[in-house]
């Protein structure tokens, strides 16, 4: 039990600062084979980043927009061509404005988001607190937690936004182009599940040996009372 003990003292600190340090490595990538092309990091969600306005800057949607000849992101430009038949090429227009949707979106993801990672800086400082049940207070947050990213990565997953590229991909010719969670993601989720699952397994111990001790003493009154 005492090994135990210096385990769930020791266990959190570095668990919950991994956890912290993934939401600023990608939680999304968009791959074109086996090369990167927009990376998301879940401190982005955070602090609210505008996404349109993050792909529009990287690389991929530059070469985009030289081979279409327009910004893949502003539909009010025009599509014509030249004499040659080629997409004539025109300046960088702003991003049309946000729309309600799209604003209530990434609010959204803003607070889900932020669950998670106030979750962890939780578990971190009462990590350092001497507290009862300290045990209980770490399965409560990282169960807030992993429960919350997960439903995040089922969200992502079916977010017809982030499918409309691959869609746009493949309309092109290209069939591609893949999106999916990145390895931080994966970390910070079995993370939460590590904790989840040790203070859990540590609970249930401690219940088991005090009913066991429970079971003793009571032998043990029964045996001094027959003497």
């Amino acid at each position: 039990m005492r090994a135990l003990k210096i385990i769930s003292d020791l266990l959190p600190i570095p668990s919950y600062t991994v956890i912290l340090i993934c939401f600023f490595f990608p939680f999304i990538t968009i791959k074109c084979g086996t090369t990167e092309l927009v990376s998301v990091t879940g401190f982005d969600y955070v602090v609210g980043t505008d996404m349109k306005e993050k792909m529009k800057s990287n690389e991929f949607s530059k070469k985009m927009q030289e081979k279409l000849g327009k910004d893949l992101f502003d539909t009010t430009q025009d599509s014509s061509v030249d004499e040659d038949g080629n997409p004539k090429k025109t300046e960088g227009l702003p991003l049309p404005a946000e729309t309600a949707d799209e604003k209530n979106s990434r609010i959204a993801m803003m607070i889900m988001m932020g669950i998670p990672f106030l979750m962890a800086i939780a578990g971190l400082i009462f990590s350092f607190i001497r507290i009862k049940r300290k045990g209980l207070l770490h399965i409560i947050f990282s169960a807030i937690g992993f429960v919350v990213l997960l439903i995040f990565g089922i969200i992502i997953k079916s977010s017809s936004e982030l499918n409309a590229v691959s869609s746009m991909a493949d309309g092109m010719g290209g069939g591609m182009i893949s999106i999916g969670m990145g390895t931080s993601y994966y970390m910070a989720t079995i993370l939460f599940l590590l904790i989840i699952m040790f203070f859990g397994m540590e609970k249930y111990l401690k219940n088991l040996y005090k009913e066991e001790q429970e079971i003793r003493e009571e032998a043990l009154d029964e045996f001094l009372t027959k003497d």
